[in-house]
């Protein structure tokens, strides 16, 4: 168990990184953020719709939804209630703390509409029959904005929605960079890690001494060094699509296979794809055509055909082995520092991801037991 008055470098400032330092801050913890200079050529700021283009671009480009239901089965996601109430809570602390109220987190309900008469009938029978995943689900309508087609009617989750990933990403980034410690800088485990001149500045001569600890929260860009002991992270590739339209959505996502979420002034985004085994993050002519294609059925044809596509980006997100997280203390072998990971985040971060990040500081802080589910030593056992 580390004191509140250690030093810490968190490597990585996408979504893992970030719920990470707002958990050090929250406790008054001595810490910096590092990440990789973000790429500034035309091509990266195209596709990157941040002022301050990240590497690690799934966070950035994400539509950031957040759902406890998982259609294919119509069941609640892994630990949803829970994820639900910490990440609703995390984010509207975090709101307060960066002067953003209602900015950051959004409400947006999911209209699934049904594809069959089986679908329909299995929804009512999850609410009939007091499932889990029917605290999550509201009655089965017909009434349909005109603009969708649900011959089979449809059903809504009311308190699904999305946060605004680049504006949480980077007002978090103005704030810490504001207080001197965020650094542009490439890192890998290994390596020697000090903390930068000027946070060293304000710190008391035997506090400089110190070797900070390393909690590497770099995604993707992690997948190498988390290799060498067992951690498998896989790159996840994903297409999005951003439409301007008139459709009428009543305000709420529209989901069959692909989702259509409202953004606001007649603003949507399209997806998403899943690609495994991709290496350059590019938009493709293939990911366009299926995000198309997959809503086209339940969007009227005369507002489907005046669909104007004003963005198409992509991202790596970073997945584990058995699409859990990874948090926990990891070998000490390949660095001189005491590590930590968060990582593995996949394509439910934004809805796990403020639970797991508590969960490794109070592991880190509190000498609070990792849930096994995500503890790293069920893959890699710490060696010393």
């Amino acid at each position: 168990m580390h004191s509140l008055s250690d030093k810490f470098i968190i490597v990585g400032a996408g979504l893992a990184g970030t719920l990470m330092a707002w958990e050090l801050e929250k406790r008054g913890v001595i810490y910096e953020v590092w990440d990789a200079p973000a790429k500034t050529t035309e091509k990266t700021r195209e596709k990157t719709p941040s002022s301050k283009p990240s590497q690690n671009k799934a966070s950035q480009v994400a539509a950031g939804m957040f759902n406890p239901v998982s259609f294919k089965r119509l069941v609640e996601v892994w630990n949803a209630r829970e994820h639900m109430d910490v990440m609703l809570s995390t984010y509207r602390e975090i709101e307060t703390f960066l002067n953003l109220p209602g900015k950051i987190l959004r409400t947006a309900p999911i209209m699934r509409v049904f594809p069959n008469v089986q679908y329909r009938e299995l929804w009512e029978k999850r609410i009939n029959e007091n499932h889990n995943v029917a605290q999550f689900l509201a009655p089965v309508s017909d009434n349909a904005p005109d603009d969708i087609i649900a011959p089979h009617g449809f059903g809504v989750v009311p308190g699904a929605g999305w946060v605004d990933l680049p504006l949480l990403l980077d007002s978090f980034r103005e704030f810490i960079e504001g207080e001197g410690r965020f650094v542009e800088k490439v890192w890998a485990q290994g390596e020697k890690a000090n903390f930068s001149k000027k946070t060293s500045s304000k710190l008391t001569p035997e506090k400089q001494t110190e070797t900070p600890h390393i909690i590497d929260c770099r995604g993707i860009g992690a997948g190498e060094d988390l290799a060498k002991i067992n951690l498998k992270i896989q790159a996840d590739h994903g297409e999005i699509l951003t439409l301007k339209s008139m459709v009428n959505t009543n305000n709420m996502c529209v989901n069959k296979v692909k989702w259509l979420l409202p953004r606001g002034n007649d603003t949507f985004k399209l997806g998403a794809t899943y690609k495994w085994n991709v290496e350059d993050s590019i938009p493709t002519q293939s990911g366009r055509d299926d995000l198309l294609n997959s809503i086209k059925p339940i969007i009227e044809s005369k507002i489907f055909d005046n669909f104007e596509i004003i963005g198409h980006n992509t991202g790596l997100r970073p997945a584990s082995k058995d699409r859990r997280p990874y948090a926990g203390k990891i070998s000490t072998s390949l660095t001189s520092s005491t590590t930590y990971v968060l990582n593995g985040f996949g394509t439910r971060g934004v809805l796990i991801g403020p639970a797991n990040a508590a969960n490794l500081a109070n592991f880190i802080f509190d000498d609070v037991e990792l849930p096994s589910e995500i503890n790293v030593e069920r893959y890699s056992p710490p060696r010393d």
